[in-house]
């Protein structure tokens, strides 16, 4: 069944009292000290949400500071306005208007702003956890964040952009945000993103060189990739079914076939589209983005040119046909 589109909401209130109350039900228990006009109060609060994840514009007009439980999940943030001050324990940031900042999950925070206004994203940690076990090798891997900053400039844009793109396209996009392929790729690349622009405990582990793999291990990893190819796999599925970590397996595609496990994946989801494509009737409605959806491809103009590319003809020329 498609994945219903996230749900939009807006919360627009002059009432303190209403904005808590909407926040310790939308964020986390906390505490609450206001100080500042009340008569000039302005809440403002837009959120999309897709269950495991939202992301939301956050504007609140009064000095504040909440003392809050643990989040439990990742919280990231861009200022774009006003004051903030961030504690948790014995580490505090002040990020400047533009910086991104992230949340400790795991730990009780003091938050201090005025005049607060920043975007926000929120992603469950059981997202983040499966992909950081892929990149160390180590399914029993269990990472950590701490308060911080963005690594460096160029990290903090490229999560910019992947924001953008989840917000104006990901989520407004009925087809592809439906795609089970599309949903848990766009996922992956949300956890893996995290995991690149802000420091945890993946960025420091050792995970050793992964053990040498021979040629029937890949053969087990393609049978599976040539199985699977229209469920949601990733490369943790893809190394159990080669009985290889997830290096290991990395490794012998590499080694063997010259690429990655997840580029073989596309080249299989791309042949399989040109078989659909070639077996598709456009009277009966099939459109090409119907067919590129259905196998991954999010973004339709990438899926025409790898696809011409491969083939020397357009996707549409071959649904015509």
């Amino acid at each position: 069944m498609p994945l219903q589109l996230p749900q939009r909401v807006n919360i627009d209130t002059t009432d303190p009292e209403e904005a808590h109350g909407y926040l310790q039900a939308t964020y986390v228990d906390h505490s609450v000290r206001l100080s500042g006009s009340r008569e000039l109060f302005r809440f403002r609060h837009q959120i999309t949400d897709g269950g495991n994840f939202f992301v939301a514009r956050y504007e609140h007009s009064m000095n504040c500071r909440v003392d809050t439980d643990p989040f439990g999940y990742l919280l990231i943030g861009q200022m774009l306005g006003g004051r903030l001050r961030l504690r948790a324990g014995h580490e505090e940031l002040v990020p400047a208007v533009g910086e991104m900042f992230l949340l400790d999950p795991a730990v009780p925070m003091r938050i201090h702003w005025e005049d607060f206004r920043a975007g926000l994203v929120r992603l469950d940690l059981d997202v983040v956890q499966r992909v950081a076990a892929e990149a160390t090798g180590d399914p029993d891997t269990s990472v950590r964040f701490s308060l911080s900053r963005a690594v460096s400039a160029d990290r903090a844009r490229h999560w910019q952009e992947l924001v953008r793109y989840l917000t104006h396209d990901f989520c407004r996009n009925e087809l592809a945000y439906g795609s089970p392929l599309i949903h848990s790729h766009t996922m992956r690349l949300l956890a893996a993103t995290v995991l690149e622009t802000f420091p945890n405990t993946t960025t420091s582990a050792d995970p050793g060189r992964p053990g040498g793999a021979d040629a029937s291990a890949v053969r087990r990893a393609v049978a599976y990739i040539d199985d699977h190819a229209a469920a949601p796999i990733g490369v943790s599925e893809i190394a159990a079914a080669a009985r290889l970590g997830t290096r290991s397996v990395q490794e012998a595609f590499r080694r063997h076939l010259d690429t990655t496990p997840m580029a073989y994946l596309r080249q299989v989801r791309l042949e399989r589209a040109h078989r659909d494509l070639q077996a598709a009737d456009p009277m009966a409605g099939t459109t090409v983005a119907d067919v590129a959806t259905r196998w991954g491809f999010a973004h339709h103009g990438r899926f025409a040119a790898l696809y011409q590319s491969r083939y020397g003809h357009t996707p549409s020329q071959a649904l015509r046909a």
